[in-house]
């Protein structure tokens, strides 16, 4: 039995990733999480392990590492507070999980970045491309896969379900850069793809930018949510100078919506130069499929 060691993995890629590696009788899956109450409708599967850490270190993070086939790191924060630090996430601890992988002689590490990282266009893409940059060094020490996805959409998912949300009860939105552009991908699809790097030998170290079928403008997003599901909220579309006056609002709110280091993020076309989730899948499923299961 393989040994598969998910770190993140109680978000909303790791949840997804961890029920469809459960039906494979031959991985055992160890899923280290610094907040295990998210992991409750997890509990019930077959060869799935949940461990909590209260500290990132080696001696902590060894002990899972150790014995194990494949690491997948999934950790990410799209907002910085005191404790949780974007250098620290994407950067710092990846390094830390790679070196221990050597160490442990461990066959391939899968990390999830971001696309557009190389712009450093925000302090959260610079740390992500800090973060790559430091992995490459090492793939020819250990296979290292390094995935881009543009914006991911799915059933439980922050962006679309979000603004999807927002519209039903709200009769007017303003738009900030509407006008940016996205790829998205299905986290289904998403993980068929980390699934076949998994029992796939034939990849060697390599990055790849991972969207959906089409690219549309945010405000084009909105405008296919409010269609689909015949809302009546009105789409407004801020001119630039107003974005980081609004932006500097919301960002005040107890419940952090965006900030301004999100918008610096949002102003980059978040799209790929050559989609390789073809690379793995002859289709891939559309965003306007899922909005109408919303």
């Amino acid at each position: 039995m393989s040994k598969i060691v998910i770190f993140g993995g109680s978000g909303f890629i790791g949840s997804e990733l961890i029920i469809k590696l459960a039906n494979y009788k031959n991985f055992q899956i160890d899923v280290i999480t610094r907040n295990k109450k998210n992991i409750h409708p997890l509990k019930v599967l077959p060869n799935v392990r949940f461990h909590e850490i209260n500290s990132f270190n080696y001696a902590a993070i060894e002990k899972y590492i150790r014995g194990s086939e494949i690491v997948i790191n999934l950790m990410g924060i799209l907002h910085e507070d005191k404790k949780n630090l974007f250098k620290t996430i994407h950067t710092i601890y990846p390094k830390i999980i790679q070196n221990l992988c050597i160490k442990n002689k461990v066959k391939k590490f899968i990390h999830m970045s971001a696309l557009r990282s190389e712009t450093n266009a925000s302090n959260y893409l610079e740390s992500k491309h800090m973060g790559e940059k430091q992995l490459l060094q090492k793939k020819h020490q250990l296979k290292t896969f390094i995935l881009k996805p543009s914006i991911i959409f799915g059933t439980d998912d922050n962006f679309i379900n979000m603004f999807f949300k927002v519209m039903k009860i709200s009769p007017i939105m303003a738009v900030i850069s509407p006008n940016s552009l996205f790829q998205p991908i299905s986290v289904k699809d998403l993980v068929l793809i980390i699934t076949a790097l998994i029992q796939n030998n034939s990849f060697k170290s390599r990055t790849f930018e991972l969207g959906g079928p089409k690219t549309y403008s945010f405000i084009d997003i909105l405008k296919a949510i409010k269609k689909i599901k015949k809302l009546r909220c009105i789409l407004l579309s801020l001119p630039k100078v107003f974005d980081k006056i609004l932006v500097a609002v919301l960002e005040l709110s107890p419940r952090k919506i965006i900030t301004r280091d999100n918008l610096k993020s949002l102003q980059v076309d978040n799209v790929c130069e050559i989609n390789h989730s073809y690379e793995f899948l002859s289709e891939l499923n559309e965003l306007e499929t899922h909005i109408n299961k919303l």
